[in-house]
């Protein structure tokens, strides 16, 4: 997806073992069964939907490091307070469990199995295949929802778990979206640059841009790999200079201070081609790239998550949460609006906060009224949304949408 790869990979046992409960004498053996018995009923409760006063939604997210600007704690807690502020859903309130993991999965995994305890319906986490697998087994026990804001990673799509929903679609949906738009603003020549070091995101997402640009009659003429993260594109570039063909369009898959970098050096090597990308060219700081320069971002365009640019559905969510006190800052914590308005959905659907009436209602709805997006539907996919896929562009420094549509056609990659 279009975050920065881990480093680390933390194989994760975890076995489900029942805890041995041993006897004592006199008062030892009516302490143990009291507790155990308070603990049962405690769980019990918990579990039954019609005595549940609020709905409990759980984030053991990134809230410090460098996974902390893809967090969606912001949105969703201005939505929460909005939902809340007009009486709730069917009378219960949202609730939000929220502690920090950083990067480490394992501290995702403990504060997931507290939530658990503490019945939340659905859970958000590090939205990283290698921790979300991991935490979506766990809340399988409980019947509860891993449901993922801002997640576009494959991985999670091939039947892993059957307890994942992404609010967005997958990286060869944005992928696409980039494509379609290029080949209609007569793109036919495209180099790809490509790197292992965010794996999927950065590695096959050029690949499947690839895939729709020669689907549509144009061709891939080079791939160059790269590094992440790279302050010097000079390498890449005299590569660009000596193809027999001039790229039309150079895609990659990145983040932001890169592709920013890659951008001011190509145009100063003379390169006039588009620069394509994926969702982590949404970061605010790639506008500030045209502040000496309006004209710099004229043919730089990305696929993304939801439409970000003034007027948008999003925008207009933020300014609302700023009035409110509570400030969303970026599109990925936005995005966290969608999901507590998808589980507010499923609650007055359902009329109570079973969490497997909620993921069932999730995906048997034809539509889900959303905040960044007008609606998504999961009844087709199951575990991700289907929703249009927004491009983005500029035009004299500002954001513009070039389209918005459902890719007519997508890679094969499952």
């Amino acid at each position: 997806m279009m975050l920065r790869l881990r480093k680390h990979i933390l194989g994760i046992n975890k076995n489900n073992e029942n805890k041995i409960i041993k006897y004592n004498e006199g008062k030892n053996i009516m302490k143990t069964f009291y507790r155990t018995l308070a603990k049962f009923l405690l769980v019990f409760s918990i579990s039954l939907p019609a005595f549940g006063d609020t709905i409990k939604v759980g984030f053991p997210v990134p809230l410090t490091g460098e996974y902390a600007p893809y967090a969606e704690i912001q949105g969703a807690k201005c939505m929460a307070e909005i939902i809340n502020k007009r009486g709730g859903v069917n009378g219960k309130k949202f609730e939000l469990l929220v502690q920090d993991t950083g990067t480490d999965t394992q501290t995702a995994i403990s504060l997931t199995e507290k939530f658990l305890e503490q019945g939340v319906v659905a859970i958000g986490t590090i939205p990283f295949s290698d921790t979300m697998i991991p935490v979506a087994q766990i809340a399988a026990g409980y019947g509860v929802t891993i449901l993922q804001a801002q997640s576009t990673q494959v991985e999670m799509h091939t039947g892993i778990v059957d307890n994942f929903i992404s609010n967005v679609s997958p990286d060869p949906f944005t992928a696409a979206a980039a494509a379609e738009y290029a080949l209609s603003e007569g793109v036919k020549n495209v180099v790809l640059l490509t790197s292992d070091d965010g794996g999927s995101w950065s590695a096959k997402t050029p690949l499947w841009f690839g895939d729709v640009i020669e689907n549509g009659g144009g061709k891939v003429i080079s791939k160059m790999n790269f590094s992440i993260p790279t302050s010097d594109w000079s390498p890449q570039i005299a590569e660009m200079k000596k193809l027999s063909k001039t790229p039309d369009a150079v895609y990659i898959s990145s983040i932001m201070p890169d592709v920013g970098v890659l951008i001011r050096q190509m145009k100063a090597a003379g390169i006039d081609a588009w620069v394509l990308g994926s969702d982590g060219l949404d970061d605010p700081s790639l506008d500030s790239v045209a502040d000496n320069d309006k004209s710099i971002l004229d043919k730089v365009a990305f696929g993304t998550l939801a439409p970000s640019q003034p007027g948008s559905a999003m925008q207009d969510f933020q300014k609302e949460c700023k009035a409110m006190g509570m400030p969303v800052d970026g599109m990925f914590p936005a995005l966290g609006a969608d999901v507590i308005m998808a589980v507010a959905y499923a609650v007055e659907k359902t009329g109570g906060t079973d969490p497997e009436a909620i993921r069932k209602a999730l995906r048997e709805a034809d539509s889900i009224p959303v905040r960044t997006v007008e609606s998504v539907s999961f009844k087709k996919n199951k575990s991700h949304a289907e929703r249009t896929v927004p491009v983005i562009g500029f035009k004299n420094g500002v954001r513009v949408l070039l389209s918005n549509t459902i890719p007519s056609f997508v890679p094969k990659w499952k």
